[in-house]
């Protein structure tokens, strides 16, 4: 059997088809649309054969083609919101976002730490639209953002972190910066503080759902503009929300104290 031959029929086992397969659709995260020879350069396969796995992905829903161009297909979407709504946390969280939202005009997000990042599972609000870390599906470094550092106060054990290069100069650069925030954290009743460190013009606190032992990882936060967040209510607002959450996802009835209301500070959301 000559090597060419024994490369081929490697590369045609199941599993390197399937790691083909997750290495080409992973390219669109953060992208939209992408051709043929992006999609190809991105996922570091062949042309050809980006162009046999993409034809298959779009016979079954899970890729769709316009044009000259790929996204991902409404069956990914359609697994992917099974996986999301049947949690139950998500199922608690969505009212009390929408809560939140209404009466702040502040955007919601639910989020999960994710190995170093936190991932943005919900969103409520439109605000910021252009700023791609936000978006729903998206991550963002944990020691950059409000969620992340909620969660990493309240854990024991902390996931092998990574330091990214800070977006903004109020960014957290250092494990020795990153402690410091998170006794500010601790001392805020858990709440986390984010100033424009993680986007410029954007600020942001969040707290964690449920206790340490839960082990859940599982933050509720509220973002806006930097010169109009009501940071010292937000705070408040968090605090209840994300207590209000745990409790519903547990079953167990809350006897609630008086609501937090915000002036909303954004429009148009």
């Amino acid at each position: 059997m000559t090597t060419t031959e024994t490369t081929a029929r490697s590369q045609d086992t199941p599993t390197a088809m399937i790691d083909r397969v997750a290495s080409l659709l992973e390219v669109f995260d953060g992208h939209h649309r992408l051709t043929l020879a992006q999609i190809s350069r991105r996922a570091h396969l062949p042309r050809s054969s980006a162009h046999r796995i993409l034809q298959r992905l779009v016979e079954l829903g899970w890729v769709e083609r316009q044009g000259f161009q790929y996204t991902l297909g409404i069956r990914m979407f359609e697994l992917g919101s099974q996986v999301v709504r049947r949690d139950r946390v998500h199922q608690a969280a969505l009212p009390f976002m929408h809560g939140l939202h209404h009466s702040t005009g502040l955007t919601a997000h639910l989020s999960v730490l994710v190995s170093s990042d936190v991932l943005h599972l919900e969103r409520i609000g439109h605000w910021p639209e252009q700023e791609q870390g936000w978006r729903l599906g998206a991550r963002q470094p944990a020691v950059h953002s409000a969620a992340g550092r909620a969660l990493l106060a309240q854990s024991e054990e902390w996931p092998e972190l990574a330091f990214p290069s800070p977006a903004t100069a109020y960014g957290i650069r250092t494990r020795t910066q990153l402690s410091r925030d998170l006794e500010r954290v601790r001392d805020r009743g858990g709440v986390a503080v984010d100033d424009q460190g993680c986007t410029v013009g954007i600020a942001a606190v969040a707290a964690p759902i449920g206790p340490s032992e839960s082990n859940l990882r599982a933050a509720l936060s509220l973002c806006g503009p930097a010169d109009a967040m009501p940071t010292d209510k937000a705070v408040a607002a968090v605090r209840m929300a994300a207590m209000d959450i745990w409790y519903a996802a547990s079953g167990v009835t809350r006897l609630r104290g008086r609501p937090v209301r915000l002036i909303a500070t954004t429009r148009n959301q």
